[in-house]
């Protein structure tokens, strides 16, 4: 049965050619493709590079078969086969092949330390000049500063050549300490612990061959009329008349501030203006008393009796000339306050001659000093304050002869470093130590000693007696050309932050190492984990600080001087 379409054979062609397109025009064929010559000679070029290094990689492979001992036709004894070598070792049993192929071991070292070994070497921010302080954690770099080379060899802080040290205890704060002072010693500065109140620097003194001057109860003894070592030096300078002549009126200040200053410590008040007159002209009177020398001074004994008797230059000074009974009243206080310096607390450590002598300008001076006060004990604050009144006034008075006779030509310029740690204890001596060292960070330069400073907290600074002496602790750190911070917390880091500004990644980091110490399976206290961890920040720009970790050495440890703990030594770990 056919069907017939009701449209004629063109029509039913056109309908086609609509619905298949089979009707529109086609786009010619070139029998021949035209191609590009540079892309060709390119595309050459690229197959030869590709030939050559696949031939490159063959040869290489035939090479290491040649070489290879555990190839099968080698035509050799059979006993010098061995198995086959792959990348992570001799395949088969006793080949040493690994699962894992470690990562070598990477080591830093200066250019001059490591000479020649080209070229993989990696520059880092952390401080290179001074003494090494620890490792950076991260990239275990040798970080090194103390504030001499910091400010000097190679600046990196440009004000003052100071650091200040805070952290909680048990952190390492003394620790770090020491490292600079042993340090300094290398470097051929003189360290001075002119009040070791623990001590800490006592025993590395010792080890090092210092000079340790224990003071106290029993131990030692300090003339506040001695000449000190400033008044040893008057008869070297008798070629230099214009230097002899100043060396003696500060030797002669010097010794009026310390008797008044312990008379005041005595008192608990300031001397009326009369008994500081009376002072000054009874020490110039003992001064030309021939029964008196530079070996052997007056003693406070001396000038209780002198003011007792009376003499014309006192009457004088007091307005009492030809009247005794005005003269008696008017030195009746001073009188007990002197009795009080001789038979009261003080009294047996100021009643007799100088025990050691500090002297800092001969022609071999001590590598280090350190004065140890440990004996007294914080139950007796008037005698801590007084002794160090008495040490700081000795070691600064030495530390000018020292540089008097340098300025002349007779000695050697010499670098200082004073240490104050438990900064907290030297300024709970009252308002005259809190100036002494406001005095001392301020002209560190002037008087060519570096200083460091050691306490726990920002809060330490903030229980002294006065606003006047709180505002002037803190621009201790505020003028400090480092600060050195050990683990605090995060209300701590607040208030540092309010003198130094550090960045948020800083107060974060120090304040985790405050962190409190946990404990293992067995019971026992593990390390705190900001044991020995700081962060050393020069300058006051809010830039990143440098992060390190201290490191105690065999002949550290073997020393035992780092130990802050000897008292519980006897109590071992628990079973």
């Amino acid at each position: 049965m056919m069907l017939r379409s009701p449209l004629g054979p063109v029509s039913l062609r056109r309908r086609l050619s609509d619905l298949t397109g089979s009707g529109q025009l086609r786009a010619p064929k070139h029998s021949r493709s035209v191609t590009d010559p540079m892309k060709s000679a390119a595309d050459r070029r690229r197959a030869a590079a590709a030939a050559a290094r696949k031939a490159e990689r063959e040869e290489a492979r035939r090479a290491a078969r040649e070489r290879d001992p555990s190839r099968k036709d080698r035509k050799e004894f059979p006993w010098r086969s061995a198995p086959r070598l792959e990348a992570r070792g001799f395949a088969g049993r006793g080949g040493g092949r690994m699962g894992v192929v470690d990562r070598p071991a990477s080591f830093r070292a200066t250019t001059d330390q490591a000479c020649g070994m080209w070229p993989f070497y990696v520059g880092t921010g952390q401080p290179q000049s001074g003494t090494p302080l620890g490792i950076d954690p991260a990239t275990r770099q040798a970080v090194c500063y103390d504030p001499v080379s910091a400010t000097y060899r190679r600046p990196i802080q440009q004000n003052t050549p100071s650091a200040f040290i805070l952290g909680l205890p048990s952190l390492g704060k003394s620790t770090v300490a020491r490292i600079i002072t042993s340090g300094a010693i290398a470097q051929g500065q003189i360290p001075i612990i002119p009040a070791d109140l623990k001590p800490d620097q006592a025993k590395l003194v010792e080890s090092l061959g210092g000079l340790v001057i224990r003071l106290g109860h029993g131990e030692g003894f300090v003339n506040p009329l001695d000449v000190g070592a400033l008044g040893t030096i008057v008869p070297l300078l008798g070629e230099f008349p214009d230097a002899q002549r100043k060396v003696i009126a500060q030797v002669r200040q010097r010794r009026r501030r310390m008797v008044l200053g312990l008379c005041e410590l005595e008192r608990g008040g300031p001397l009326t203006q009369a008994e500081t007159n009376v002072v000054a002209a009874a020490l110039r009177v003992l001064e030309d008393d021939p029964r008196f020398t530079p070996a052997a001074p007056p003693l406070l004994s001396d000038l209780h009796a002198l003011i007792e008797h009376g003499s014309p230059e006192l009457h004088r000074k007091t307005v009492s000339t030809d009247n005794p009974e005005k003269y008696a009243a008017k030195v009746e206080g001073l009188l007990e306050t002197l009795i009080g310096l001789l038979d009261g607390e003080l009294g047996e450590v100021f009643s007799r001659q100088t025990t050691v002598r500090l002297d800092l300008a001969g022609d071999r001076p001590p590598v280090a000093v350190c004065v140890d006060v440990s004996s007294i004990g914080t139950e007796d604050p008037t005698l801590e304050a007084a002794i160090m009144l008495a040490c700081w006034s000795d070691a600064f008075g030495a530390v000018e002869a020292a540089h008097v006779l340098a300025d002349v030509g007779l000695r050697p310029q010499r670098t200082f470093l004073v240490v104050l740690d438990e900064l907290w204890r030297v300024l709970a001596g009252g308002s005259q130590m809190v100036l002494r060292v406001d005095q001392l960070t301020r002209l560190t330069r002037t008087l060519g000693t570096a200083l460091l400073m050691i306490t726990h907290t920002v809060a330490d600074l903030e229980t002294l007696a006065n606003a006047v002496d709180i505002n002037r602790a803190k621009g201790f750190i505020e003028r400090a050309g480092a600060v050195i911070v050990g683990g605090l917390p995060a209300q701590e880091m607040d208030k540092l932050d309010g003198i130094i500004p550090f960045t948020r990644q800083d107060r974060d980091l120090v304040s985790s190492w405050s962190s409190k110490a946990g404990i293992d399976d067995a019971g026992n206290e593990l390390p705190p984990p900001g044991r020995g961890k700081f962060l050393l920040r020069i300058g006051t720009a809010r830039s990143p600080g440098v992060e390190f970790e201290t490191v105690i050495t065999d002949t550290e440890r073997r020393l035992n001087y780092h130990d802050t703990n000897a008292r519980f030594s006897h109590i071992g770990a628990r079973a």
